[in-house]
């Protein structure tokens, strides 16, 4: 894994967390236990703290930056899609960011919240609880069951990321030709 001090801000990893090593973590970036952070993710904590909650993942070309107005607090067990950009203020448990979502600065997302694919959170913006956002910029779509259908699968989804954690560890070899 490529990890970097910057000055005196360092990196503080959770020993169960798994960061490939095509992916980059920089500054003041804390990661919880059993993180899966997969390849040509950009961590960076060099303008402000970012703090990563237990058994969330952080897919392949996701970003997330920080700010120096704010600590950028993503909770647990949450799901981060493919190439988002996360500049948000706040994630809390148990959401769902989509493959290819931008949370711009400050943004604030509810617990149990899905951000869809592609979707675009202005600067500042707030989410409530347990509810549906999609399009550009984001709306509200619909309520979200935390006890249907869409959560459990949500749920199962994560979990295959939380058992990727030793499954990378134990499992991920480079191929020599």
């Amino acid at each position: 894994m490529t990890i970097y001090a910057l000055g005196e801000k360092r990196p503080d990893i959770a020993s169960s967390a798994y960061v490939h090593p095509h992916a980059t973590v920089i500054g003041d970036v804390k990661i919880g236990e059993r993180v899966f952070v997969a390849p040509m993710a950009s961590i960076r904590g060099d303008r402000g703290r970012i703090e990563i909650g237990d058994e969330t993942n952080v897919q392949d070309g996701a970003v997330i930056h920080s700010d120096t107005s704010f600590v950028t607090k993503i909770g647990r067990r949450v799901n981060i899609g493919h190439n988002a950009t996360i500049h948000a203020e706040s994630i809390g448990d148990n959401a769902a960011i989509g493959m290819g979502a931008v949370l711009m600065l400050g943004s604030k997302v509810a617990e149990g919240v899905m951000i869809a694919n592609s979707a675009l959170l202005h600067n500042k913006t707030l989410t409530e609880p347990n509810k549906i956002y999609a399009g550009v910029p984001a709306k509200y779509m619909r309520d979200l069951d935390p006890e249907g259908e869409a959560r459990a699968a949500i749920d199962d989804y994560l979990d295959t990321y939380v058992a990727n954690t030793d499954v990378y560890k134990r499992d991920l070899r480079e191929v020599d030709d």
